[in-house]
């Protein structure tokens, strides 16, 4: 009976040293568990679900303002490039670090003063996918912190 208490409880420690050396990672390192099925889109991602679509700013198409919003280095062709559209001519599409002065999120938020329509045209931007288009811009500045609107 003493043989199988101490056997008993060999085998319990035995599972409890393997089970804690077996640990993948703990809320001190959330880098090594996996993203629980969540896709963290990025700009380019949320530009081509919403803007690449349906022949608009795709990469063969170019079918409005020929932009293409498709192919990978998007920010090549609309940092620091002007709108095309009647009246808008002066608007730059992104200013790296300035979301607020980019004529982009005024065409995605349907700001007053937009030329043509908002986009895209058909449907509309999740909050979650601006805020991912805005953060973009403001890493594109490379401070990382935007520029103050002074308000």
């Amino acid at each position: 009976m003493r043989e199988m208490k101490r056997l008993t409880s060999l085998t319990i420690g035995l599972c409890a040293v393997v089970s804690v050396a077996g640990c993948p990672g703990t809320l001190d390192n959330p880098e090594d568990f996996i993203d629980a099925g969540l896709v963290l889109k990025n700009a380019e991602t949320v530009l081509a679900e919403n803007c690449g679509t349906a022949g608009c700013h795709d990469a063969t198409a170019q079918a409005q303002a020929g932009l293409d919003l498709i192919t990978p280095s998007v920010e090549s062709r609309v940092v620091g490039v002007n709108a095309i559209g009647i009246g808008c001519q002066s608007k730059v599409l992104v200013v790296a670090g300035d979301p607020d002065g980019s004529y982009l999120l005024d065409k995605v938020l349907d700001m007053p003063g937009v030329c043509g329509f908002e986009m895209p045209y058909v449907g509309t931007i999740s909050e979650s996918d601006v805020q991912v288009l805005r953060r973009w811009i403001i890493d594109l500045g490379g401070s990382g912190e935007g520029i103050l609107d002074g308000g």
